[in-house]
Formats: structure tokens, C-alpha cells, sequence
């Protein structure tokens, strides 16, 4: 997900207030998320409120159902590729509840019939759970036990098998004080590994992995005063991050076991908002979020002679810190202000302005969330990266045809962004410091969206021009990136269209199709080799100075659905759909060999021809 002109680290994705590192199922085709036993999911993307921190871009907020707690039901489905199973379940009428959902995947079948050899000898599969048990203490306080776990494993041909986890846990309390202060205080955990197992050759198998552990505290209390909504609230957070590590395989591995040393880190907050109804018209919400951090022993960290190359020439000390003692502390206010005025006509205009800090930064030279992705925590060499963006909006709703549009502009200013020097290594790198640089950067663009809420025809279509360039400028020549001026980054993204339609031809019978375009992303090109003493020196374009080929896809079902009787136990639908049935070969990725003294340029597409399915749903 990138979202205006945001690297994919820079959402944060929670669901109960636990943040989920890794989002995708099955190389992005599945959503981690159980849609079965969701609540309810909002984005925000500008006027942040100020109970919210930690990301540059967006958050994510989903928030799960509470089981039935009157009588036992349950959804599910199975096709040729997944099934899925969610029950509701009481346990003291009105009181107490449990909801559980599940779903698996066996799809290996699937790439057997991929016309390539490599592919036919690979597998890919996943599993997620997830639990909610919620109580009603009292008619004012309620109290929920959450628990998320998901795990996938893929194989392409004979190579490495790649394994990562979730694992999240969520304690929420909610409170009712009297009729205006109300509170929620969640204690999350949050888990997310990956393994590589690599076993191809017996003298070069070894285990490769990488971990980060993340606990969090927050206390939010909303407060009722006349027109005034008043939100403020406290949060600690805690990381625990195993940058990398490596060991040998077997009693024939040669290959020699080391270890990233790890990092800690705790960010605070304090939080106070204030919306107030100015008229009735007009409302305006002011926020400030104090966020500090501060990383944590034991850990060694190098320091460099000041005005010269981060680099091991450059090294000036090495200073040992103990079991919890601060390294180095950051800390500023994130403002927060938003506004809206109601118009004639059922529409309304709409300005926001907001400072966000983030202390967690994704190491990955792709430009999403892969399964190989490491983080890296602020230390004195690798400061937060800090967002001011401002926005505005028009909307429009149109009752009388369940129709709802808007148009809204942004522009970012980014400070202390990543990017990486050509040809850094990030896995199981001692010192990324020397392989990374910060720099600033801008984005803006505009938004279109309409949208059709019902009818037999509904659906919706949304554009987005979105614009996004870095600049790593230095004293140094060498350090330069296209010679200290701008260039798009890695997710640049000009343009987005999506339309969904939906078409129901009788009470029994409705299609659906989803089509989705989006511009090539940037890529730097080898563009030719030089000999150099005994071997071939690569020289490379301008940084992004080309695209990789654009993304088209259009998805299309059929669902079929069954009788329609009002006092039925049991009911069920049909669905069919094919994926991709234009069989575009869109990218995954893009990697160049060289091969006897020639460059070669090689795409790599998941699911480049269409894929149909048959599903039966089910509810009872």
C-alpha cells in the first residue's frame, strides 16, 4: 500500500490497536485480514487525529467484531484454493461471547500447471487464526481478549523456502465514567518473523531470519463538554528488533553462523485533541501529539569523524552502552489541525494540516512490504524521518441517487528519508549506516473518487495523480544521488485508476469486476560494462531514470445465490470468478544478470495468465 506518495513503511496497519508488520498472504494475492470477522476498517490519510503517531503517511484502524451473545452462528466458504470458517459462539447470554475464524490455503496445485519448469516444482501455502473473547463486566465497563496469528511458506523450484509469521495479541478495557468521559485502554503485542531455509546445495545450506517484537500501552479518553469533543490520552511503546541472523545447516554446511547485533527502543506520547462545532456549519478540530524516543542499550554504536564520509575509513570510536541505558533521545511535537465547513446542497469543503514523526524504518530494496523486508530503529546514525502535509477537499453527496463524490489535493514535505547508496547490502548488515542515506523529499498530487452506494448497478471509480521525488544532496560529490537533484522514488506512482462494478440482474443472479491500472514503477538500469584489471565494472543510469512496464488487471465474478426465505437456518451462494482474465503479465519484479560478458534484464510475474475459482459461501 503506498499512499499519497508514502513508502510502504510509512502506514501504520493495527487491528485492535496491535500493529501488523507484514499485510500480504501468498506473494500479495490474499489480504492477512479475515474480512469475516471485521467491524470496521478506517483509513486516514490526512487530518491525522493526534491519538495516532508513529508513520509518515497513513493509518490503518481495524477493529474486529464481538461475537453474538444471544445465539451461536457462523460463516465460511470453500474453493479449490482456500476454505475459511468463522463461528460466533455465547457463553453467558448478554454477557459473554467468543468469535473465532480461521482460514487455509492448498493451492500448490495451482502452480503445477504453470507452463515453467521452475515453477511446477514449487509450493506456496498459508494459514490464519483469529479470536475475540469479549465480557460485559458491567453496564459501564467491558473488557476484550484479542489473539491473531497467520503463517505463510513459499517455495519457487528447488531453491529456498520462505516462511514468516504474525503473531498478535490485544487486552482492551473499555470504561464509561458517567455520560460525557469515556476511556479505552488497550496492552497489545505484536510479533513478525521470517526464515529463509536454504538446502540446494549441502556445503552452502544454512537458516537465515529476522525478528521484531513490539508491545504497546495506550490509554485514550474521549470527553463530551457542550460543542467541544475532547480526545487526549497517554502511549508507550516498546521494540525489540533482531535486525538479522545467519547459521549453518547440517553437519556439511560451511557456512559460518553470525548474528546482527539487536536493538531496543521505546517511543512515548502525549496526546490532546479538540473539535469543536463553531456553528453549525462550521467545525474545527485542533490536536498536538508530543512523541519522544529514545534507543536502548545494550548495544555498540561507531561514531564517525564529523564533516567527512560515513564509512569505515571514517571511524572515530566505538562506545559499548549497557542493558537499558539511553543512546540517544529524539523528541518534538507533531501539530494536528483540520477544518469543515458545510455548503449548500448537500456538500462541504474541507482543510487539514498535520506533523507526523516516525522512529521505525523499513530496510528493503523492493517497494512493498516482501517477505524478506528488515527494520531498522533511530539510532545517532539513522535519524526519524518527519511528514508535514497540508490538504483540501471538496464533497458531495446526492441522496437522491445514492451517489457521493470528492476531489481533494495534497502536498508533503519530507525530512530525513531513507534511500540507498548503489549496490548496499541490507541483509545481515553490521553497519547500515554506512549504507543508507537520509535526504529530504516531496510529494503531492489530487484524488477523484465517485461512488454508486446502491441500486441494481453500484460500484465506484477513483483516480489519483500522485507525484513523489527524493533528493540526497552531501558535500560530497560521491555521495550525491543525480548530482544532489530531485528524482522519483522508488514508489513513484503517476497515475491510478480503479473501477469496481457491481450489476445485479436478479434477486438471485449479480456480477462483479474489478479493474485496476496503475503507471510502472521508477528502476534503475544498468546501461553498460567496463573491464577494469581483471574483471567487469557495471555502470548504471541516473537513479529511476526508467519504468518498469505498467499494471493492468481485471478481475471479474459471478455470484449465484440460493433461495430467498426469510426463516431459513442455513444459507448459501455460488461464486465464480477469474483473476487477471485479460492475462496481463505485469512485473513482481525486475533483476539483471550478467552473462558472458552481457547484461540480460529478466521480469518475474506471479499469476500472468488467468486464474479461475469456484467458491461456496455459506452462513447459518
Amino acid at each position: 500500500i503506498n499512499v499519497r506518495g508514502g513508502n510502504a513503511d510509512q502506514n501504520l496497519i493495527q487491528i485492535n490497536e496491535a500493529t501488523i508488520y507484514n499485510t500480504s498472504h501468498f506473494l500479495g494475492f490474499f489480504s492477512v485480514f479475515n474480512s469475516d470477522v471485521i467491524k470496521t476498517t478506517e483509513l486516514y490519510k490526512s487530518g491525522i487525529p493526534a491519538q495516532y503517531g508513529g508513520r509518515l503517511s497513513s493509518i490503518l484502524d481495524i477493529q474486529m467484531k464481538d461475537g453474538n451473545q444471544n445465539k451461536f452462528s457462523g460463516n465460511g466458504g470453500i474453493g479449490p484454493v482456500t476454505a475459511r470458517l468463522s463461528l460466533e459462539i455465547p457463553i453467558v447470554k448478554e454477557r459473554t461471547s467468543l468469535i473465532i475464524g480461521g482460514r487455509t490455503t492448498y493451492s500448490d496445485w495451482i502452480l503445477k500447471q504453470i507452463p515453467s519448469r521452475a515453477l511446477k516444482n514449487s509450493s506456496a501455502s498459508f494459514y490464519d487464526f483469529v479470536g475475540r473473547l469479549t465480557h460485559k463486566i458491567n453496564e459501564r465497563n467491558s473488557i476484550a481478549l484479542s489473539y491473531y496469528n497467520s503463517y505463510d511458506r513459499f517455495k519457487l523450484g528447488n531453491d529456498s523456502l520462505f516462511s514468516y509469521t504474525n503473531q498478535v495479541a490485544s487486552l482492551q478495557w473499555r470504561s464509561s465514567f458517567n455520560r460525557n468521559l469515556h476511556s479505552l485502554m488497550s496492552l497489545t503485542h505484536s510479533q513478525y518473523e521470517y526464515t529463509i531455509d536454504y538446502q540446494k546445495f549441502a556445503q552452502g545450506a544454512f537458516d537465515l531470519g529476522f525478528g521484531i517484537k513490539e508491545t504497546n500501552f495506550k490509554w485514550d479518553f474521549n470527553l463530551y463538554r457542550g460543542t467541544h469533543k475532547i480526545d487526549f490520552g497517554v502511549q508507550t511503546k516498546l521494540y525489540d528488533l533482531n535486525p538479522g541472523y545467519i547459521k549453518g545447516k547440517g553437519i556439511e554446511s560451511l557456512v559460518k553462523s553470525d548474528q546482527v547485533e539487536e536493538e531496543r527502543g521505546i517511543e512515548n506520547a502525549l496526546y490532546m485533541s479538540d473539535n469543536i462545532d463553531i456553528t453549525p456549519k462550521l467545525s474545527l478540530n485542533i490536536g498536538l501529539r508530543f512523541s519522544s524516543y529514545v534507543a536502548l542499550g545494550p548495544r555498540t554504536i561507531l561514531t564517525y569523524a564529523e564533516n567527512l564520509p560515513i564509512d569505515n575509513s571514517n571511524i572515530k570510536d566505538s562506545i559499548k552502552y549497557g542493558q537499558n541505558e539511553g543512546i540517544v533521545n529524539y523528541l518534538g511535537p507533531e501539530y494536528r489541525i483540520s477544518a469543515r465547513y458545510s455548503l449548500p446542497w448537500q456538500s462541504s469543503v474541507k482543510f487539514s494540516y498535520n506533523r507526523t514523526r516516525q522512529y521505525i524504518h523499513m530496510l528493503s530494496n523492493t517497494v512493498s512490504v516482501a517477505p524478506i523486508t528488515t527494520w531498522k530503529l533511530s539510532d545517532p546514525n539513522v535519524k526519524p524521518q518527519v511528514g508535514d502535509q497540508i490538504s483540501a477537499g471538496f464533497y458531495k453527496d446526492i441522496p437522491s441517487k445514492n451517489i457521493e463524490m470528492s476531489a481533494e489535493v495534497y502536498y508533503k514535505w519530507l525530512d530525513q528519508v531513507i534511500d540507498y547508496k548503489i549496490g548496499s547490502e541490507l541483509i545481515l548488515n553490521k553497519h547500515i549506516e554506512q549504507d543508507v542515506i537520509q535526504g529530504k523529499g516531496k510529494a503531492y498530487g489530487f484524488e477523484l473518487f465517485i461512488r454508486k452506494k446502491s441500486g441494481k448497478l453500484n460500484g465506484w471509480v477513483s483516480y489519483t495523480y500522485s507525484r513523489t521525488f527524493l533528493q540526497m544532496n552531501s558535500v560530497f560529490d560521491f555521495e550525491k544521488v543525480n548530482n544532489g537533484n530531485y528524482y522519483p522514488a522508488n514508489y513513484d506512482k503517476p497515475h491510478d485508476l480503479t473501477i469496481v462494478m457491481n450489476y445485479k440482474f436478479t434477486r438471485r443472479y449479480s456480477i462483479s469486476s474489478n479493474f485496476t491500472y496503475s503507471t510502472g514503477r521508477p528502476i534503475t538500469f544498468p546501461v553498460g560494462q567496463y573491464l577494469l584489471g581483471d574483471g567487469y565494472k557495471i555502470s548504471y543510469s541516473d537513479r529511476n531514470e526508467f519504468r518498469i512496464p505498467d499494471y493492468i488487471r481485471l478481475d471479474v465474478g459471478i455470484n449465484i445465490e440460493g433461495n430467498h426465505k426469510i426463516k431459513k437456518p442455513f444459507s448459501g451462494f455460488w461464486t465464480i470468478s477469474i483473476y487477471n482474465i485479460l492475462g496481463f503479465n505485469n512485473p513482481y519484479s525486475i533483476f539483471f544478470k550478467s552473462e558472458n560478458g552481457v547484461i540480460n534484464a529478466y521480469q518475474l510475474s506471479i499469476f500472468a495468465a488467468p486464474i479461475p475459482t469456484i467458491t461456496y459461501n455459506f452462513k447459518f
